[in-house]
């Protein structure tokens, strides 16, 4: 057990150093399959915070529960954490940075902990009314500019490519964030 939790901490410390924009947080991440693999890890630990999200955002005025949103959020959830990484691997071969493959989705993955961990509280005071609709839409406005500068950063730095390629993949992960929400947004 301890290898794992020092390997997230190894990976949530080289995640904060690129949210500071500081492109040693690289060395961080161990370049390897079986840290790309223990990258989605990440999922795990930001799923208790989305989940939380999902129930006040589900929970009606008489306090029941929307089961099957959730599950289909849930769904979607789980989906975005697969279809993006897949999408890559296609991606990183016709644009010939095959090799950074691995080393991106380890640095993007644990990136998203960071994310989540600045957007998501945003998200739960706003939709449980801590925070008035102002507010909650400027600072996830705020947020969001912020992980849009944040995973432009990553894309570049990670993946070694230039910076209207790094920009083009930061826009197509956004749609495909886009698109998955329209699709479960069809079912809920």
């Amino acid at each position: 057990m301890s290898g794992r939790i020092d390997h997230a901490y190894a990976a949530l410390t080289g995640a904060i150093y690129l949210a500071r924009f500081n492109r040693s947080g690289i060395q961080y991440f161990e370049p390897t399959l079986q840290a790309f693999w223990r990258s989605f890890w990440a999922a795990g630990i930001i799923g208790p915070f989305f989940l939380f999200l999902l129930l006040i955002k589900n929970a009606p005025l008489n306090g029941a529960i929307q089961a099957h949103h959730i599950a289909i959020e849930s769904l979607a959830y789980i989906i975005a954490w697969v279809l993006f990484p897949l999408v890559m691997a296609g991606v990183t071969q016709q644009l010939d940075c095959a090799k950074n493959y691995i080393p991106f989705i380890i640095a993007n993955n644990w990136c998203s902990v960071i994310q989540n961990g600045i957007y998501l509280p945003i998200a739960i005071l706003g939709h449980a009314g801590v925070l008035s609709p102002s507010t909650a839409n400027f600072l996830a406005l705020t947020a969001i500019i912020w992980v849009v500068a944040y995973t432009f950063f990553i894309v570049h730095s990670v993946l070694s490519v230039s910076r209207f390629t790094a920009f083009g993949i930061v826009i197509l992960e956004f749609a495909l964030g886009v698109l998955i929400d329209t699709a479960t947004n069809r079912f809920v």
